[in-house]
Parts: structure tokens; sequence; C-alpha cells
């Protein structure tokens, strides 16, 4: 029986979804720009301006200003994620590739101070992306535990859990002016036992030294 044939796309509907993509791209980034600046006042109008486009250009691409926040601080936090990553790959030890992105996340005021900000600023709307934010902990977390390197009966509850702690800990360090970075690795090594992590492990992993970091 002949195989069916692979459906091709015209080379002008390639083009033009790829248009289409690098200007959401470009808005997604241009909107991150002015959240920095402008933080809760930015308007829509904002950010068509910075960007250079009509604003019914956006709302081709958003239905509102929530979805058009909600879609910038998804795709900051993937960028973000991809630059911690490359950190923890430099490490064969499993836990640490754990910790590590945790450590750098809650020193998010210090190597990426525009993304904390907006983090506190529009809280409300991260509460409800969330579970999108949670993904790659859960995924992670879940992984070890089938590797039996955790014990966890529920390891997508416990990542919750982590997960809960630790953006607490980068709102502290941006809103609490005598906020240190050792409390922000107190909270990761205190955050640990969630993974059944015993405390003299965690404090290892919590307080070991860190590369040097590169935006």
């Amino acid at each position: 029986m002949p195989g069916k044939a692979k459906k091709t796309v015209p080379p002008d509907q390639g083009r033009k979804a790829a248009y289409v993509m690098r200007n959401r791209a470009a808005l997604l980034h241009s909107t991150q720009e002015v959240l920095a600046v402008k933080g809760q006042a930015a308007t829509i109008e904002d950010i068509a301006e910075h960007a250079q486009i009509a604003v019914s250009t956006v709302y081709k691409h958003f239905k509102d200003k929530d979805a058009l926040i909600s879609a910038t601080i998804l795709n900051a936090f993937a960028e973000w994620e991809a630059w911690a990553e490359s950190f923890a790959m430099q490490s064969k030890d499993p836990l640490e590739q754990l910790v590590m992105p945790m450590r750098l996340f809650v020193r998010l005021n210090k190597t990426h101070p525009h993304h904390a900000q907006t983090l506190v600023n529009y809280f409300a709307v991260v509460a409800r992306i969330v579970p999108q934010l949670q993904v790659k902990l859960i995924g992670h977390v879940t992984a070890l535990n089938k590797a039996k390197l955790l014990k966890l009966d529920d390891p997508a509850a416990a990542a919750r859990h982590f997960h809960a702690v630790i953006t607490f800990a980068v709102i502290d360090q941006v809103t609490n002016t005598k906020a240190t970075e050792k409390d922000a690795d107190e909270s990761i090594r205190a955050a640990l036992a969630l993974f059944g992590i015993p405390d003299n492990l965690a404090k290892k992993l919590a307080f070991a030294p860190l590369p040097k970091l590169n935006k």
C-alpha cells in the first residue's frame, strides 16, 4: 500500500508564518523593555509605540493586555531557564543540576532585575500562569524520583510547593531592602526538605560556590 503523500507548505505561506513569528517575538521583547521602564503604568499604546507598530497589530497577536503580559513573562522565563540550565549542566551531580537553577532564580533581582521587578509588579498575572512556569521543575523532580534519587510519594506536589517557596524568596529579594543572598540560599536550604533531602546535604547544595554569572 503506497504511503500517504506528505503535505507541503507553499513557500509564500511559510514566509508569512515566519514573518508573523518574528513580529510576535519582537513585540514580546519590546513589551519586556517597556515593562522594565513603566511597570504597571505601561499601556498597549506605550508598547505599540516602542515596538513601532500599530495598536491594531498588537491586538492581532493578543486579545488584551493581560494576554500580552502573560506571553511576555512566559517568553522571558523560557529565556531565563535556558540561561540557568547552561550553568546547571556544568555539574555532573543530578541534585546539583536540580538546585543550581533554584539558586539562580532567587538571585533574579541581581542577574535579571527587570524580570524580577515584572514578577512583583504583575504578580496577579504570574499567579494565573504558574502551572506553565512549573512544568520543567515538575518534570525534573519526577525524573529524579523515578531514578530513586529522591523518594517522594507525590513529586509533582513537592515541586509545586517548592516553586511557591522560591517565588516568594524572589519577591523578598526585590521588596525587602534588608534581604541578602544568604537569606535566599537559606530559603532553598529549608525548602529542600520538601524533597526529602537531609539538612546536611541541603546545606551543602544551597551554599556551594556559584560559577561566575554572566547575564
